[in-house]
């Protein structure tokens, strides 16, 4: 795990949004420096609190404030105050060396004006307690050594022993597991203190429960009897409600049934309604055939004087070529006319012959594939005769053989016969030879798999051999149909083309005589008149079909309007028969529905719901007598008995329910808290085990980074047990010494510890003085002890030259190097991801600078340092170097340089 940037926007000077990208793993394991640097009171440090607030550091004197809001941006004289602070901490865990689930974990804290704040962790909100686990899990330690500064270098050593045992926790790693500890002990404390409530409830809850149970036991006979009664009156009443409802039912039943074929009587009326009032409407709205009568008439009025014209000038023609002597030209003319009108009709006739044929031909398609159809049901038939014959008389198989070739033969006549009148004579035969083959057949009784016998075979043989010749007789009548056409269609072609060849000799002639009768222009007349009445005529022939049309469809309407009224007046006499019918059955309904409800108020009454009774349904019936004079007995005997408050039963049942909740929850409360305790030994052994194991290496450590700092010398850090002497737990202090012992012995504050259990509680009697004293002080008992059983943290420490090993007696700079030593040793022994050093090398000369900067490059393939100095060496040492500068407006801003690129460059 790593630190790929720090996003800082609106913390102290920092007023714009600030990124810092730190480098990750350069070289095999390295993790990198990364120096900033920048002037004083540029607001590089702002850089390390704004890290260490982050991480959640409470304490506004450890960041340099007073009030929560000093955080935030207050703004200068160009640049306004901000509303809000936010920090985020971007850690690469891809290696998953830390105990945590994400890859990235994007760490945000924000701080409001107003006073609000939250912390998100990977864009979800989240505790500060949640950020704190997190944290040590990882090894982070907020308040110690993951953020240190120059004030903390000097302070570390100027602090007490237990303060000095505080950090060593967070360092050896212990800190997660003592803040489960702590929080175990929090819930140990609380559980004590509800299992005292619940004792004392259930002390003050037993007295009553007794007086109670006395009371209800008065109820049981009364009980017994209600109960006894409830059986009876279930049985009672079911049998009667369920006669009542089932005829009640039945007369719904077969109400709604008829009302639903009322319903849709209705609907059906409403539908021919609709349809007939459609009918009536468009009967008002289209009067189509007068309007084409008016039409027709005045075409064919148009025609008639055209035709008149033409009439009157074909005569004066025919008068003007006679006058001239040209008596042929006016028989030619006239018998062209003749043959153009002959031409016309022939066409239309061959025209209309061509679609009948059309026709002819797709019904003979049609037939022909159902006579296909058939045949594939004869062979079937066939093929079963054969199956079933195997066994049957040998002559009689071969006389049916003979029959069914027979047949065969005159089928085959049949198919290519023509003359009808054979065709009939050929038919009879076969249903001759059809009956000869059936009476042999109808002997064999005899049936295949399929439960076909002979008699029914040959039965549905003839059936479909007589589809199959009618079939033939359609087909050929269809063929003879066609040939008739055919045949007139050939007539009339040759006749046309003889009319064509007649027309084209005519013209001929005509074409000799133009120009000689000096009648152009009134041939051209004449033409035009002939075109106009043939389009007329066209128009005439349109309007005549299309009145054809409309007639009938009016005749369509006309019948389906009187069938609709024939109809109308049907159904509505049903719908009459059906509201009797109706009438009658809600009047028994209503009738059973009254005594239905009498009867359930009566229920009601008596056994206050109806459930019960709905689903008692005896196996038989009871006797009703019987059973009304049984009910009758017991009422008699409880009234004997009196009435009693039910509310006694009720308050039994609550007092016994709570009685035994709360007793529950005392042997949950015991099982709990001794769980808790179980949890708080084997966190204490956790605790102690980690704490020596990590303790012994930091003091090697500690020792080897102290001779190296002052090339040479001795310096050791030494645990200071504590121990409890009292009965009472009671911490008596001894001899508080500056200095250790001379031959380096262990320094001791003496106390006796005795083991206290807790004690057992009486079941549910409340606990006495001297229980809940014993109780309460094993919790703070166990408040009180640690698990390392230290009172603190001694360090000794003796540079070269020197006789001394109380560090009160060294120089500042002698400090300061022998709490760097301390601080490399555990970073050594237990790194933090990653770690911040602001201005700790402020107080070293150039040769400790030296030294110190070699030793964060040696730990840098263990943790990442993130350097605030003026030092050159630890420059040197870093890839990364920021630069900060604050311009007049009082904000501060970034500066970047990679020095392994610009070595290179």
């Amino acid at each position: 795990m790593f630190l790929e940037k720090l996003e800082i926007q609106g913390f102290k000077s920092f007023a714009a949004k600030n990124v810092l990208v730190f480098p990750g793993m350069l070289v095999g394991t390295k993790r990198g420096i990364t120096a900033i640097v920048g002037p004083n009171g540029s607001g590089k440090s702002n850089a390390a609190d704004a890290v260490r607030w982050a991480l959640g550091e409470q304490s506004m004197k450890t960041l340099r404030g007073k009030r929560s809001e000093d955080v935030i941006f207050s703004g200068s004289d160009k640049k306004g105050k901000l509303g809000m602070a936010e920090v985020s901490l971007y850690l690469n865990n891809e290696d998953h060396k830390s105990a945590l689930d994400y890859s990235q974990i994007v760490l945000t804290r924000r701080l409001y004006r107003n006073g609000e704040s939250e912390y998100v962790l990977n864009n979800n909100r989240v505790r500060l307690f949640d950020i704190q686990m997190m944290l040590a899990k990882a090894n982070f330690g907020q308040k110690t050594y993951s953020v240190i500064g120059q004030g903390m270098v000097e302070g570390f050593l100027n602090t007490s022993l237990a303060e000095r045992k505080e950090f060593f926790d967070e360092a050896t790693g212990v800190k997660q597991y003592q803040i489960k500890r702590d929080d175990s002990l929090s819930k140990m404390h609380s559980s004590y203190e509800n299992l005292i409530q619940a004792e004392m409830l259930v002390n003050e809850i037993e007295p009553r429960l007794k007086s109670l149970t006395r009371q209800v036991s008065k109820l049981r006979k009364r009980g017994e009897l209600e109960s006894q009664l409830k059986a009876i009156q279930t049985d009672y009443y079911g049998q009667v409600w369920h006669e009542i409802n089932d005829n009640f039912s039945r007369y719904n039943k077969e109400f709604l049934d008829l009302e639903k074929e009322k319903f849709s009587k209705e609907k059906k009326l409403e539908n021919i309604e609709r349809e007939l009032e459609q009918i009536k409407l468009e009967s008002d709205k289209e009067n189509k055939w007068g309007a084409l009568q008016k039409e027709l008439v005045k075409i064919q009025a148009d025609k008639d004087e055209v035709t008149k014209k033409l009439a009157k000038l074909e005569a004066q023609m025919e008068i003007k070529l006679e006058s001239t002597g040209q008596f042929d030209v006016s028989f030619l003319k006239r018998r062209k006319d003749e043959i153009e009108s002959e031409i016309t009709e022939i066409t239309e006739e061959i025209e209309d012959l061509g679609k009948h044929i059309e026709t002819d031909k797709a019904d003979g398609q049609e037939l022909a594939q159902e006579r296909e159809k058939n045949e594939i049901k004869i062979k079937d038939i066939n093929q079963k005769l054969i199956y079933l014959g195997r066994e049957a008389n040998t002559s009689d198989i071969k006389l049916i053989d003979s029959y069914l070739q027979k047949m065969a033969e005159h089928l085959k006549f049949l198919l290519a016969e023509e003359d009808m009148a054979k065709i009939k004579n050929l038919v009879k035969a076969i249903e001759k030879e059809i009956k000869k083959a059936l009476a042999i057949s109808e002997k064999y009784s005899k049936s295949d798999d399929n439960g076909d016998s002979w008699g029914r075979l040959h039965q549905s043989l003839v059936e479909f051999n007589k589809v199959k010749d009618d079939m033939v007789v359609k087909i050929h009548e269809n063929n003879l149909r066609i040939s008739a056409r055919s045949e007139r269609a050939r007539l009339l072609k040759e006749k046309l083309d003889d009319l064509q060849r007649e027309a084209e000799t005519v013209a001929s002639k005509l074409k000799q005589f133009k120009g000689e009768s000096g009648l152009g222009e009134r041939e051209a007349e004449q033409a035009r008149f002939k075109e106009e009445i043939k389009s007329l005529e066209s128009k005439i022939k349109e309007i005549q079909e299309n009145m054809n049309q409309i007639t009938i469809d009016d005749e369509k309407k006309r019948n389906r309007l009187f069938g609709l009224q024939k109809e109308m007046v049907d159904i509505q006499n049903e719908i009459n028969n059906l509201n009797n019918g109706l009438n009658e059955l809600k009047i028994n309904s209503t009738r059973y529905e009254t005594k239905l409800e009498d009867l359930e108020i009566e229920i009601r009454a008596e056994l206050g719901n109806l459930s019960e009774v709905k689903k008692a349904r005896a196996a038989g019936e009871i006797n009703l007598d019987e059973a009304k004079e049984k009910i009758s007995q017991i009422k008699k005997q409880l009234d004997l008995i009196g009435g009693i408050d039910p509310a006694i039963e009720k308050e039994y049942e609550e007092t016994k329910e709570r009685y035994d909740f709360l007793s529950g929850q005392v042997n949950d409360l015991k099982e709990a808290i001794s769980s808790l305790e179980k949890i708080i030994k084997e966190l204490d052994i956790i605790i102690k085990e980690r704490f020596d194991k990590e303790f012994k290496v930091i003091a090697d450590k500690f020792e080897e980074y102290f001779k190296i700092l002052f090339n040479g010398g001795n310096a050791k850090i030494i645990k200071v047990m504590a121990e409890e002497t009292e009965e009472n737990e009671t911490e008596t202090a001894v001899a508080d010494s500056e200095e250790a012992p001379a031959d380096g012995a262990e320094v001791k504050i003496e106390t006796v510890k005795k083991e206290n259990k807790i004690s057992s509680f009486a079941p549910h009697g409340g606990a006495s003085a001297d229980k809940e004293d014993v109780m309460l002080r094993r919790i703070k008992f166990l408040q009180k002890h640690n698990a390392t059983g230290l009172a603190g943290i001694e360090i000794q420490a003796t540079p070269p030259g020197k006789k001394i090993k109380s560090i009160a007696m060294l120089s500042g700079g002698e400090r300061a190097l022998t709490a760097i030593a301390m601080i490399c040793a555990i970073i050594s022994a237990n790194p933090s991801p990653f770690v911040v050093l602001d201005e700790v090398d402020a107080s070293l000369d150039e040769a400790n600078s030296e030294r110190l900067a070699k030793i964060l490059g040696e730990l840098s393939h263990k943790t990442q340092f993130i350097v605030i100095t003026h030092n050159r060496a630890s420059m040197r040492k870093a890839n990364i170097l920021y630069g900060i500068t604050m311009g007049d407006d009082g904000v501060s801003r970034l500066l970047s340089i990679k020095l392994d690129e610009a070595k290179a460059g």
